[in-house]
């Protein structure tokens, strides 16, 4: 009987290969029948990729994936947002496709939080008294803001917005949250109003911070622009940790100058690296961030633990969990 090879295209470090493999072996019920293989170059992958079974990498080129056969029945991403890799070939293939969706969820909510907390407690300004020496008590008290009471709009209610939801919970504010299958109003133990995407409109104008939280499509793409802007109170705040082509970058710079809304908080850009002359750099009204929310140092470790489980799950013969809607496109 043949064995399944499974290529893992994680890291180029073979040291880092060999820990993750170790903690791949130590998660999964058994190895016998199982053969694991390091694919530290695209090189390499497109050579192998016709004997694969399973893959498990971050982003797979059209241009690779042309050489596999009906032989690769599933593919892993070791990360949430696989957009890049969402071609045709792909799309219209056999292979089951699954993703890292949760891994994530934890760093960003956490983040997410940190980020509210630099405008409502005068992070910035504190920052500032710091390296001016002026004395600025009152000046900074009357800008703070308690979050007790106040509205977190979360646009995206998947593992990130379920776990950014259960925090802010913590801190006793109120939330309301949209996803794209929520066919009507309903009340859940983290969210006050858990609503269908077509009530957007409604999170928008109540909301004191708005947080982007779902997938990059076709659908989403350039989702938050001039209209949905405007209809944010001045006072409130958006935050985007999912993807930056959701929100229309023009429009947001539009809106930051012109204090249509009170401020930004950015972990994702149109263009990464976000480029040196963007004029997002010299707004006072902007937290900026280089695509950092969702990082940790176990990271690699959390991704294997939960291919893992999914290994578990494909050798007998359950449904994966994670699996990438085709239509959807997660």
């Amino acid at each position: 009987m043949s064995s399944i090879k499974i290529g893992i295209q994680l890291t180029k470090n073979p040291e880092k290969y060999k820990y993750s493999l170790s903690v791949l072996k130590s998660e999964v019920i058994t190895t016998n029948g199982l053969e694991f293989i390091h694919i530290p170059t695209d090189e390499y992958l497109t050579k192998l990729i016709p004997k694969l079974e399973i893959l498990t990498t971050y982003f797979l080129p059209e241009e690779i994936f042309s050489h596999a056969t009906d032989k690769l029945k599933w593919v892993h991403f070791g990360n949430a947002g696989i957009e890049k890799s969402m071609h045709q070939s792909l799309l219209k293939s056999k292979s089951i496709i699954t993703n890292a969706s949760g891994v994530h969820a934890d760093p960003v909510s956490e983040f997410v939080m940190g980020m509210i907390l630099y405008f409502t407690k005068q992070f910035g300004g504190c920052e500032k008294f710091r390296n001016d020496t002026e004395w600025t008590q009152w000046e900074l008290a009357r800008q703070t803001i308690q979050l007790k009471g106040k509205t977190i709009g979360i646009i995206g209610f998947g593992s990130l917005g379920k776990a950014i939801a259960k925090k802010a919970k913590a801190f006793d504010m109120k939330v309301i949250a949209t996803r794209r299958l929520q066919k009507k109003v309903e009340n859940k133990k983290t969210v006050d109003e858990l609503i269908p995407f077509s009530m957007l409109s409604h999170l928008l104008k109540n909301s004191d911070f708005v947080v982007v939280a779902c997938p990059l499509t076709p659908l989403t793409k350039n989702m938050i622009n001039k209209r949905e802007l405007y209809q944010m109170k001045s006072s409130a705040y958006i935050i985007n940790i999912a993807r930056g082509e959701i929100i229309n970058e023009a429009a947001l710079i539009y809106a930051l100058k012109s204090n249509t809304i009170a401020g930004a908080a950015l972990d994702v850009f149109k263009k990464e690296p976000l480029p040196k002359e963007s004029p997002l750099f010299a707004l006072d009204n902007v937290f900026l961030s280089p695509h950092i929310s969702g990082n940790f140092p176990e990271y690699q470790h959390d991704v294997m633990v939960q291919f893992a489980d999914n290994l578990n799950r494909y050798i007998a013969g359950k449904d994966l969990k994670n699996r990438v809607c085709k239509k959807r496109l997660y």
